[in-house]
């Protein structure tokens, strides 16, 4: 909330970009960057990236470099502890070589059967989470997960089961251009023209 207020001080009093304006509504529950992130079958390095590790699952591109915030020390006086201003990482060791292809296993449950993951939880150490956390890297996640979803279904198996079973499906679905699609009144799934 400090910080929140804070900001909109700043550009209405103190910038005057906003005079004339007010917050209408805002949450009293921080979206915060990262809360907790489940583990998968892999769990996503900062190294991967660095090393342009190659999966055979690879599912979806990540192009943003590794950006970890963590307090400023320059605002941090007197705050230990509930530093509430952030810098984020820059220079050569935060880049890597892109795109670079994040894998499937980093998008279900290691120990919980049935639970899909996309977004900032999916399996990823902290490194990592600062390339993958951003929205078109999450949401080519969604993209996947619902493709594997259908493959579920369809053929009556796990999220890792796509993986050990129907992993070349899977690899053809992405590579269709669009989203699938309902067809059938019955509500069954079909594959997009092609499929």
């Amino acid at each position: 909330m400090r910080a929140m207020y804070g900001a909109w001080d700043a550009l209405k009093n103190v910038d005057g970009l906003y005079p004339n304006h007010r917050i209408g509504w805002s949450a009293f529950i921080a979206g915060k960057r990262e809360s907790r992130r489940l583990i998968g079958d892999v769990i996503l390095t900062g190294d991967d990236f660095h090393k342009a590790t190659v999966f055979p699952d690879a599912a979806f591109p990540c192009t943003w470099h590794i950006d970890v915030h963590t307090p400023d020390p320059k605002f941090d006086k007197g705050l230990k502890g509930e530093e509430f201003i952030s810098t984020f990482t820059h220079g050569k060791e935060y880049t890597y070589q892109g795109p670079y292809w994040a894998p499937y296993r980093t998008l279900y449950s290691r120990n919980i059967s049935n639970l899909f993951m996309a977004g900032r939880d999916i399996s990823v150490t902290r490194e990592a989470l600062g390339a993958v956390r951003v929205m078109r890297t999450t949401g080519m996640m969604g993209e996947i997960v619902g493709k594997a979803a259908w493959i579920c279904v369809r053929h009556q198996t796990s999220p890792r089961g796509v993986y050990q079973d129907h992993l070349p499906l899977l690899n053809e679905l992405m590579a269709q251009p669009g989203a699938m699609r309902r067809e059938k009144p019955d509500g069954e799934l079909t594959l997009p023209k092609g499929g």
